[in-house]
């Protein structure tokens, strides 16, 4: 603060205190620093609270109310080619299946628009195809209205018998995992006459394709680099040239964090680490602000006095 001499001229008193709050500023300024520095540092911690345990569980909520309408194929219609396209309407945010003769035969997401399209396989002859739609807790909804639809397969395809007719099936309709994460899938190939080419389409431009000597269970695995939700297509052909095909769904979701907002690497529990900062920035800034209303108030009462003759 600023003090006097007797012969009336104002000078810095050689007592105030500017070395001790230089170092107390620098003090509060490095240790804010640090923290700050430290908090976007770190990652995100498991447990905030130290000796808390964190606790992780899937509460069921209710099963998907409406059903999915097949709108393509019409009802009694027929086709003498493979595979068809099966599209209608579905729950935004479902996932759809499709069995035909009670047999699976393929999966899709339900878009954001409440559409869904799934490319699947028909056996020889008549088939009738449901659609089903399930949440990401396999909890089933009610099922579509029936929709029949005729395969004239050819000759070659079926052999004359339907045990002949090479088929593609899988217990694993939609796998999920986090990015990296390998997809161990699996199909089992029955009929059709050996040696087969099997070809995978991961739905992320990306394929691979294979040869199998004779029938039975043939597996894949695949990473995907970003979530989202995959059709993979699965297509077989055997040496007399028949084809099957099977599309199956992959959810890949991001690593779940222990808080903050998703898919941002923890902003939100660094955000709130230097919200809680707050006090010490305060501090310092009060410190400074107070020192100088002190020094001039100091001023003031100085001059006050040599106005009145005091000094």
């Amino acid at each position: 603060m600023l003090g006097h001499e007797h012969f009336g001229r104002l000078r810095p008193h050689r007592h105030t205190s500017y070395a001790a709050l230089a170092f107390l500023v620098l003090v509060i300024g490095t240790l804010l620093v640090g923290f700050s520095l430290s908090a976007l540092a770190a990652p995100p911690a498991v447990n905030p609270q130290l000796g808390s345990v964190g606790l992780s569980g899937t509460v069921p909520g209710k099963a998907p109310g409406t059903a999915a309408t097949i709108l393509t194929p019409a009802n009694g219609s027929s086709t003498k080619t493979i595979p068809i396209v099966v599209s209608g309407t579905c729950p935004a945010g479902d996932f759809v299946d499709i069995e035909k003769n009670n047999v699976f035969a393929g999966a899709a997401a339900c878009a954001d628009n409440g559409s869904f399209s799934v490319s699947v396989d028909l056996f020889a002859g008549q088939n009738t195809l449901v659609a089903r739609v399930s949440d990401a807790l396999g909890q089933f909804g009610p099922d579509s209205v029936p929709v029949n639809v005729f395969y004239a397969a050819p000759a070659a395809a079926n052999g004359g018998s339907e045990a002949q007719q090479l088929f593609l099936t899988t217990s694993t309709i939609i796998l999920g995992g986090d990015p990296g994460q390998p997809f161990a899938r699996s199909v089992t190939i029955t009929g059709g006459v050996g040696p087969y080419a099997v070809s995978w389409d991961f739905g992320d431009n990306t394929t691979s394709l294979a040869s199998v000597a004779g029938a039975g269970v043939v597996s894949s695995n695949h990473s995907y680099s970003r979530p989202g939700e995959y059709n993979v297509i699965v297509r077989v052909t055997d040496s007399t040239g028949a084809n099957a095909y099977l599309q199956i769904l992959a959810v890949v979701n991001g690593p779940v964090a222990a808080y903050g907002t998703a898919g941002a690497g923890g902003a939100g529990a660094i955000t709130g680490t230097l919200v809680g900062a707050w006090p010490l920035y305060g501090v310092a800034v009060l410190m400074i602000v107070v020192f100088w209303l002190g020094e001039r108030r100091e001023v003031r009462k100085l001059r006050l006095e040599q106005r009145q003759g005091l000094v």
